[in-house]
């Protein structure tokens, strides 16, 4: 095709999407009067409009315990039974060491863990022999042990990322 049709292909696309996105408003049936000074009354006085859903839930709809692999490399120590415990309102130790409680239980909790080498954190924070066997796993139990957990997390996310991970890690 030539530049020439590309270019009248794309003004003519063009010319379509700004016709779809008029500014004109569409006409609306006529209103009772008795409806239109109900809503006149109401938004003069504040009053609410209860058409739509008043009970309203405060919940967590995508949480990650110890057992995904990307929160396990970043730090979170939790695991599933924990996390409903805190949703629950419960007193929980978190990661940090620190004791952590909501003032108010959640309605609802999503756990939303990744199963791509799902428990593979706690296994190597566990020391499980079937991972430090593998000297990449060895090195990472290392590297955690000495202090260079963001560097063993990095290099996990890296390997996972471009396929290179140890397949007898998986």
């Amino acid at each position: 095709m030539n530049a020439n049709k590309v270019l009248k292909a794309f003004l003519v696309v063009t010319a379509l999407l700004f016709s779809a996105c008029s500014r004109d408003k569409p006409q609306q049936p006529a209103e009772a009067p008795e409806a239109a000074a109900g809503a006149e009354l109401s938004a003069a006085t504040g009053a609410a409009n209860t058409s739509y859903p008043t009970r309203v839930f405060f919940g967590d709809t995508h949480l990650h315990t110890a057992m995904s692999m990307d929160a396990g490399a970043f730090g979170n120590r939790l695991g599933i039974e924990e996390a409903y415990r805190f949703a629950r309102g419960e007193e929980v130790m978190a990661s940090s060491g620190q004791k952590a409680k909501l003032t108010r239980p959640l309605d609802f909790l999503v756990v939303a863990d990744h199963s791509d080498n799902m428990g593979f954190f706690p296994d190597l924070f566990a020391a499980k022999p079937e991972i430090l066997a593998e000297p990449t796993g060895k090195k990472w139990y290392d590297m955690i042990k000495a202090g260079e957990g963001n560097a063993a997390a990095l290099d996990i996310i890296d390997q996972f990322s471009r396929g290179t991970f140890p397949k007898p890690l998986m």
